[in-house]
């Protein structure tokens, strides 16, 4: 921040000798509706200025460049500032997370809107040069608020998500990235909430030939389990455990189709493969390989890869996808719209309650 002292209060007015020194006291003072500066600069080209608010700005670690057009040392001043934070934050914007939360879906009909109906006051954000719609929101609570943004993959699957999530986490740089949707759930009920605490592609491994018909082929897996950060887990299951009421409000709260079953959010694996399954032995030879597994979908490791090979500053990733089917005949359509509800307002709740701040 480059703060000139003399300034006018508003627009029109004449300037005030310390209208920018009491701008920069209510900005520190601002609390969560402003960003702090990290770096601040006066400047003024008034003598008596400098000899009043001097002092103040070297008490805070600021500096108070004395401006003169006669001379060219406080524009070097300036570049040698410039300089130095160039080289010291590096080619990817320094470690300083900006985003408190970046948002992924990968349906934006279904699963992005139900994001867009949380109360974020959410605005539309473009890019340059980056075709993907970003919305950028707060999210607040008991005086305390959070930067959020959302954006849902150009298409389903592992690479689209894994392709968003590295440019949110470059772009946006979120101390969490968190993807919602829907899922297949195993031993589950509609609407049902799952967080993952590891990840894996089941369809990674070996295909080879086998036996003495051509046609007849043998796949030996070889998954690489990405796990949950062990804090994000420890909070998502104590939230879960304390917060049942809140997991209740969700469920009572929905304007749609009637659901009988009693809403619940479970924690625990989810298997991420190319394909919509819709396959009951395809379940069981996922189960065969980790019979805990609860959740069945299409991006959650492309995310988890992202975030764990991503540049500093790294996010803690998680994902919420709730149960929209089986993952076998008959798959219909019905609860879609209720299961993104459900994940959306889990993260939701979920964060406000437990990572806000």
């Amino acid at each position: 921040m480059i703060l000139d002292l003399n300034l006018p209060m508003r627009a029109g007015e004449e300037p005030k000798q310390d209208a920018g020194n009491r701008l920069l006291r209510q900005l520190l003072r601002g609390g969560p509706r402003f960003r702090r500066p990290v770096h601040i600069l006066g400047l003024t080209g008034y003598d008596e200025l400098h000899r009043n608010f001097g002092p103040q700005f070297e008490a805070e670690g600021w500096q108070l460049i004395r401006f003169d057009e006669t001379s060219v040392a406080w524009a070097e001043a300036l570049q040698n500032k410039v300089r130095h934070i160039a080289e010291a934050i590096g080619p990817f914007g320094g470690f300083d997370y900006d985003y408190d939360i970046a948002v992924i879906t990968a349906l934006k009909g279904i699963e992005l809107e139900a994001v867009l109906r949380l109360d974020g006051h959410w605005e539309s954000l473009e890019r340059p040069g980056d075709p993907t719609r970003y919305h950028a929101g707060v999210w607040s609570r008991g005086g305390k608020s959070a930067r959020v943004v959302a954006a849902a993959a150009i298409e389903m699957g592992m690479p689209a998500a894994a392709s968003l999530a590295t440019k949110m986490i470059i772009g946006f740089r979120p101390r969490y990235l968190a993807m919602v949707g829907i899922a297949a759930g195993v031993g589950l009920n509609f609407g049902d909430i799952i967080v993952a605490d590891q990840s894996w592609d089941y369809g990674s491994g070996k295909l080879k030939q086998g036996g003495s018909c051509d046609a007849e082929s043998i796949f030996s897996p070889a998954p690489n389990y990405i796990p949950l950060d062990p804090t994000l887990k420890e909070k998502a299951e104590t939230f879960i455990g304390s917060r049942r009421d809140l997991i209740a409000a969700i469920q009572s709260s929905w304007q749609g189709n009637q659901v009988n079953s009693v809403l619940k959010a479970v924690v625990g694996p989810m298997a991420s493969g190319a394909a919509v399954v819709e396959h009951e032995e395809k379940i069981k030879e996922i189960r065969e390989h980790n019979r805990k597994v609860i959740g069945v979908e299409m991006e959650t490791y492309g995310i988890y890869l992202a975030a764990r090979t991503a540049p500093q500053p790294r996010p803690f990733v998680f994902s919420v996808k709730s149960v929209c089917d089986f993952g076998m005949p008959p798959k219909t359509d019905e609860y879609q719209r209720y299961a993104a509800f459900t994940s959306a307002s889990f993260l939701f709740e979920f964060f406000l309650d437990q990572l806000m701040n």
